[in-house]
């Protein structure tokens, strides 16, 4: 068969996690007729160079990574000027969740709303990462909805000895640590930042040997410290910042129980977040509210109740299970039953797999019979 050329609108740095899966999924695409742009620091200028790119570039078929400027755009020009089929691969509910948290201005919001609704309308095809994201794009009349879940990182960097070293350097000692990875973004409505679950659990755990390992950097560090100070539990709390790809293995077998928390509304419902594969990979327990893709690939041991968009009550939870595994850690084999999982549907080589289908696909009908 003849290769295909398929060129990734990459709305995110080379080096950024949209990176990783874009170059996931291409690998079982022909690397001579595969393409990645970009996106850097601006986005206009980008869109600049992207067209210039693309004016000379013969794809048969192009990959959206995340509904956004100047992918999701210039897709969708492409399609209607040089009838270029595109797929939009999309993880969040965007409009939903920037209006729910108060993070884009006010005035934007329309914009994200109609950028979303056009990408979607006129895609050939929309990836999602997760079921009910799925389900809930086919009941807003979305017809060609696919899931090809987040991918993990190969494990095997993660040796014994590699895992030790870091746990010394980070003075982790014997402790029983309780983490978390991810974007540390506040959101001004809820007032809450993406780990104040886990800062908030320790305040009802200072009697035991626990700490809090924060993998990730984002605007909303200075709050997470500020508020850890607040309550007297910054000591027991390390930061990390961000770390390089090939590491996360590592690092998160530092983690005695790796926390997911998602906001029981739409943006949480429709989220499977690339965090919980990669803790299932590594093998770590996890702490999930039992909110979205998470109550469907994960036991009831693991999963907590999460009522609406924030739940005050939820961390005094979360610190009571913490409180039990701690207490009975023969609990924490039950990790081992999701590993088996992410090896199956959420290794790259799988996922890529799944992407030439569905890049055939487009192409079988868009050809005349």
């Amino acid at each position: 068969m003849k290769p295909i050329a398929v060129t990734f609108l990459v709305n995110g740095r080379f080096d950024g996690i949209e990176a990783v899966r874009a170059n996931g999924l291409a690998k079982h695409l022909d690397p001579s007729t595969t393409r990645f742009l970009y996106r850097g620091h601006s986005r206009w200028v980008s869109a600049w160079k992207w067209i210039g790119a693309l004016w000379g570039n013969h794809a048969q078929v192009h990959y959206v990574l995340n509904t956004a400027m100047p992918g999701a755009l210039l897709a969708v020009f492409w399609r209607f000027a040089f009838g270029v089929p595109y797929v939009l691969d999309t993880g969040d509910a965007i409009y939903a969740m920037a209006r729910r948290s108060g993070t884009k201005a006010g005035w934007r919001l329309p914009l994200l709303w109609m950028l979303e609704r056009v990408a979607e309308r006129f895609a050939a095809t929309i990836v999602v990462r997760g079921t009910n994201h799925r389900d809930h794009l086919v009941l807003q009349g979305r017809k060609r909805v696919v899931v090809i879940r987040d991918g993990c990182a190969e494990q095997s960097s993660a040796t014994e000895d590699a895992v030790d070293t870091l746990r010394k350097s980070l003075g982790l000692g014997d402790r029983f640590v309780v983490g978390l990875m991810g974007s540390l973004v506040y959101s001004p409505r809820l007032q809450i930042c993406y780990g104040w679950d886990l800062v908030e659990a320790l305040v009802d755990l200072k009697d035991l040997p626990v700490t809090g390992l924060v993998i990730g950097d984002g605007p909303g560090m200075k709050w997470l410290v500020q508020h850890a100070t607040k309550l007297g539990v910054i000591d027991r709390l390390v930061f990390t910042g961000r770390i390089p790809y090939s590491a996360v293995p590592t690092y998160l077998r530092l983690m005695d129980v790796a926390i997911s928390t998602q906001t029981n509304n739409l943006p949480g419902q429709v989220r499977t977040t690339g965090k919980v594969p990669e803790y299932m990979a590594a093998e770590r327990f996890i702490l999930a509210s039992k909110v979205g893709e998470a109550a469907l690939l994960l036991p009831d041991i693991m999963l907590i109740d999460f009522n609406g968009e924030v739940d005050r009550s939820y961390p005094k939870r979360l610190a009571e299970r913490i409180r039990l595994l701690q207490s009975k850690p023969a609990l924490l084999e039950a990790r081992y039953g999701t590993t088996a999982l992410a090896a199956q549907e959420c290794n790259y080589s799988y996922l890529s797999s799944r992407l030439v289908w569905v890049i055939e696909e487009i192409l079988k009908a868009k050809t005349p019979k």
